[in-house]
């Protein structure tokens, strides 16, 4: 079992050993193409609101919406894995499966309407 945590850090690749530290690539996990792409889409546009610095709630939370998505679709690839969101905008954990055991509730933090693999 690994502990892997999605989050948008700049120049990352949007994967993090949650347990040994470091970013791993996605080939070294074994995500599939489809979700590798995702995650690169995503990492394109928070990187974005990151030189910005993050001037727009609204499109952090779009963003971390994607991103608690992503982890879903990661868990699903890897269900014996503990995997776990991280915004880095926020600069908190919003789903962490070895915390609280799945999302954290209130706010903003919560999909809008979407289901979980977006």
């Amino acid at each position: 079992m690994r502990y892997l945590t999605v989050d948008g850090y700049f120049d990352g690749t949007g994967i993090r050993d949650a347990a040994n530290g470091g970013y791993l690539e996605h080939d070294e996990v074994g995500i599939s193409p489809d979700l590798s792409k995702r995650i690169d889409v995503w990492l394109e546009q928070y990187w974005k609101e990151f030189i910005k610095g993050f001037p727009d709630r609204d499109k952090i939370v779009e963003l971390d919406d994607e991103g608690i998505r992503i982890a879903h679709r990661l868990k699903k690839e890897f269900p014996e894995d503990k995997i776990g969101y991280f915004s880095d905008a926020r600069m908190v954990a919003l789903y962490d499966e070895k915390v609280h055991g799945g999302f954290r509730s209130g706010n903003d933090c919560r999909s809008k309407g979407k289901n979980e693999d977006g």
